[in-house]
């Protein structure tokens, strides 16, 4: 898992370029990575896992790990989390990791003390098969951000581009 997430790394900043030094610091924390087999229908539905979605709002609206809460990327608003308490479980996710780990950063950083990042974030998810949701019902499709990333979705019928 640790070298998937190494390669993945390395992809983006040959694609990207530099990546900012508070990213790379955070990737060192690998062990802060979730897995998705340690989500479990009743730790979503106990809210003993809290899972925050950071995608962008059009992302979202298309679907959705179940119970996920948007708090977006571009316009994220901390006061968005206020009430959440900042001593349980929190994954935050996005499409593969990148923003999550961002946003995860910044809530560490605000006092949230056991915060996780999604490893291989909604794409991962989907990609094993697991249910996707919109806001009246399950769903097949995901939103892949652009035709770049949608090359991470393994099942193209997946993918919903705007």
């Amino acid at each position: 898992m640790v070298k998937i997430g190494i390669i993945l790394f390395i992809f983006m900043v040959q694609c990207y370029g530099q990546i900012d030094d508070e990213f790379e610091s955070y990737l060192q924390e690998l062990s802060s990575n979730f897995a998705i087999e340690q989500i479990d229908t009743d730790s979503l539905t106990n809210q003993t896992v809290i899972l925050l979605d950071t995608r962008e709002r059009e992302e979202f609206d298309v679907s959705r790990i179940k119970s996920a809460i948007w708090i977006g990327y571009n316009d994220f608003d901390l006061s968005r989390l206020d009430s959440i308490d900042r001593n349980k479980e929190i994954v935050v996710y996005c499409s593969v990791g990148y923003r999550s780990s961002k946003i995860g950063l910044l809530l560490k950083n605000n006092g949230f003390g056991n915060v996780k990042n999604l490893y291989g974030g909604i794409f991962k998810w989907a990609n094993e098969g697991h249910p996707l949701y919109n806001d009246t019902t399950q769903t097949r499709q995901i939103h892949a951000y652009d035709e770049h990333w949608g090359h991470f979705v393994q099942n193209p019928t997946l993918i919903k581009i705007d």
